[in-house]
């Protein structure tokens, strides 16, 4: 039984010429089709560029987030010492005004216990 199969397949599947009308039609196709431009080598994909610019323009919008970050800090910073620079120096005006106050305090004070005195 299995050598009736193995023999129906063989015949089956042995090879055989293509006839005359078979050829001329795959001729004929063959020739109103030009054949496509094959592709370089060199070039990737469609999908494989699309997928690079993306992975590109992602990566350019995290480096620009992040200096764009990085330049408000600075900012941010800059006004907070600027702002600490401006309390200083009116800590110090009134300091000053009150050392003056205090300097003219012990001033009279002193000039008036010395012509209290009597002279000796």
């Amino acid at each position: 039984m299995n050598q009736d199969i193995e023999s129906e397949i063989r015949s089956a599947l042995r090879p055989m010429a293509p006839s005359d009308e078979f050829s001329q039609q795959l001729l004929a196709r063959v020739a109103a089709h030009p054949p496509a431009r094959p592709r370089s080598n060199n070039r990737m994909p469609l999908r494989a560029r699309h997928a690079w610019w993306v992975a590109a323009g992602l990566a350019a919008s995290l480096v620009l987030t992040v200096g764009v970050e990085r330049q408000l800090e600075r900012q941010r910073s800059l006004q907070s010492g600027l702002e600490a620079r401006r309390e200083v120096l009116q800590a110090l005006r009134v300091t000053s005004q009150k050392l003056n106050l205090a300097y003219e305090a012990v001033k009279s004070q002193s000039s008036s216990l010395a012509d209290a005195e009597p002279a000796v």
